[in-house]
């Protein structure tokens, strides 16, 4: 009885809508065509009948197919060409006939029809749209078996779903590596040190230090032993914020163009070796490598009222505390005052470069205290605009 359950319960998930319609419709006209002795009413029954069978008959016959999915490149720049190949193989001894496949990429549904599938293998072609940063999933392909007024559908999947990643525009920089946050040494600290590069005064011999460090002519100078005492030097740490509140730019092309500018700098430290943090509101993006970065940049969604410079800079005085520069990506609402009050409020004292995506805006760059302000209206003048302030 359990066995007889399920199997009704699994076809009764075929039928569509319309066939549920048709269904009750077949059953209304037989009761009230036999109560009040319509004929008209019966014969409507009985086309119902005679419809939904002739959708079972369409969905009779089991598959046996190999379905091939493969997406070149799977990793793209927003407008680049991706395309991708779907090859179905029938293994069974007869043809399958009447396939509709189904295959959604992103958003949208991408269907083909098959009349017929017999031993040849049917290869359909098809191009992702990448005019937009997103990471878009293709996939599962599935057969769809049904009649062709849709009483019926009969849905198996083949595949699995594959991502296609499409990446910000970037540029190449060259003011992270002309002196203004990085040098060959690192970044001197107040914290003192036995042994490192950037020499900072001689002090009296002490048990346990190491003789290595001892200054032999100011010792005999003096007759007494002298040690070199140095400071504690960093590598150049750069922070890359990017606001994703919404509210800070006049549309979404503002917050596009603030995404390629983060992306553009976080890039350029990778290739200058230099430590990374990079911070998306309040998302800690992996900064290790250029490619899962690159991944998650793909993935960042600005939404309303979170997120924004406020958060982001707080969010940042706790993980990259140690870093030497922050770059903050934000949009045209939000001006210097609100800058200096957010890291005024949230204790950020670090020096800081604000990049303003403003579409509307004339490129150029100012500095009011330790920060630094640069007005980015289009991506290609980015590169300008960091030469300025450096």
């Amino acid at each position: 009885m359990t066995a007889v359950r399920a199997l009704l319960r699994r076809g009764w998930a075929l039928v569509t809508p319309l066939g549920r319609t048709l269904l009750a419709l077949c059953v209304l006209s037989w009761v009230a065509g036999a109560w009040l002795s319509w004929k008209e009413l019966l014969v409507v029954a009985t086309a119902c009948l005679l419809l939904f069978a002739m959708a079972v008959l369409f969905t009779l016959g089991r598959l046996d197919l190999t379905a091939e999915m493969g997406v070149e490149p799977s990793r793209v720049v927003m407008g680049e060409r991706a395309a991708g190949s779907l090859l179905l193989t029938n293994r069974a001894g007869r043809a399958a006939r009447w396939l509709r496949i189904e295959m959604p990429v992103g958003r949208a549904l991408a269907t083909y029809s098959v009349a017929k599938l017999g031993a040849e293998p049917v290869e359909e072609l098809f191009v992702v749209p990448t005019n937009r940063r997103a990471i878009i999933p293709v996939g599962p392909v599935a057969t769809v078996q049904g009649d062709p007024l849709g009483v019926l559908r009969r849905r198996r999947t083949w595949t699995e779903v594959e991502e296609i990643y499409v990446h910000p525009r970037t540029v190449a920089l060259t003011t992270l590596a002309a002196g203004m946050i990085r040098d060959l040494e690192g970044q001197p600290t107040a914290q003192l040190s036995p042994s490192d590069v950037a020499f900072h005064t001689l002090r009296d011999y002490v048990p346990g230090d190491d003789r290595r460090h001892v200054h032999w002519k100011s010792t005999a100078k003096l007759g007494k032993l002298l040690v070199r005492q140095y400071v504690d030097t960093r590598r150049s740490h750069v922070a890359v914020l990017l606001s994703t509140d919404l509210d800070d730019y006049a549309d979404d092309d503002e917050f596009e163009l603030a995404v390629s500018c983060a992306a553009s700098v976080a890039a350029q430290s990778l290739r200058d070796e230099q430590t990374l943090t990079v911070l998306a509101g309040v998302d800690q993006l992996p900064s290790a490598a250029a490619r899962p970065m690159m991944d998650r940049f793909s993935g960042v969604e600005g939404t309303h009222g979170k997120g924004g410079i406020a958060t982001t800079l707080q969010s940042a005085r706790r993980r990259a505390a140690a870093a030497s520069v922050a770059v903050l990506c934000t949009g045209s609402r939000r001006g210097v005052t609100d800058v200096r009050r957010a890291a005024a409020r949230c204790g950020f004292d670090l020096p800081m470069i604000v990049l303003h995506a403003a579409s509307h805006a004339d490129p150029g760059y100012r500095t009011v205290g330790i920060t630094k302000f640069v007005n980015v209206p289009r991506l290609e003048v980015l590169n300008k605009g960091l030469e300025g302030v450096a």
